[in-house]
């Protein structure tokens, strides 16, 4: 098939005016000006018209467990407060919620042109239950904000997600632990404030 387009963005150069992508299979084999591309191309031709043909948009950082909670949560002067916020918000939702929140932010992914995401999730065990329209990277994140007395306790659960990263063919690293809480407080591991994130697992349709 030859994608023609008024312009195709390659961001590997200027636009090609008049321009087409070659595609055969799930594969793009050839891409420039429509003329020269369809003189050495055979197949079907597919005509944009006045429209910018360009890659698929990337969103490399997102919680589409969290889709249902837009608009629900006031902006919070802390960050550590916004965290509370969430995790108050997450105790009243149930597996089926999380599915449904999932599928409703893919949809909103895929209608924006977004064809492929880096996902990050507090429930990898819904993993083999989403259907995945697009090419998706999942992170597992264990984040939580306690008493500092409870330190051991998050511990324990992060290296239990290590384990389980392992046995998954993951891995596991510090993704972000805020260097100050609130001014005065000092450093927000004070709080008991930790956040990990064990990656990647890779889901089938990303090598469609």
């Amino acid at each position: 098939m030859i994608i023609r387009a008024r312009a195709v963005v390659t961001m590997d150069g200027p636009p090609i005016e008049n321009g087409a992508v070659v595609v055969e299979g799930s594969r793009i084999v050839d891409v420039g000006n429509f003329n020269e591309v369809r003189a050495h191309n055979s197949g079907e031709v597919f005509d944009l018209g006045e429209q910018a043909l360009l890659p698929g948009l990337i969103n490399a950082h997102c919680h589409l467990d969290y889709t249902c909670l837009r608009g629900t949560i006031p902006p919070q002067k802390w960050f550590t407060d916004w965290i509370r916020a969430i995790n108050a918000e997450k105790a009243k939702l149930g597996r089926d919620d999380y599915l449904a929140s999932i599928a409703k932010g893919f949809a909103e992914a895929k209608r924006f042109g977004t064809t492929t995401v880096a996902n990050l999730t507090a429930f990898p065990e819904l993993i083999p239950h989403v259907n995945t329209p697009i090419r998706t990277w999942w992170f597992s994140e264990l984040i939580d904000v306690r008493d500092p007395s409870r330190t051991d306790e998050l511990l324990d659960l992060a290296i239990h997600a290590m384990k389980r990263a392992r046995d998954s063919d993951g891995g596991i690293g510090l993704a972000r632990t805020p260097s100050r809480s609130r001014r005065g407080e000092g450093p927000a591991q004070a709080l008991g404030f930790l956040v990990f994130e064990c990656c990647p697992w890779r889901v089938p349709e990303a090598d469609r």
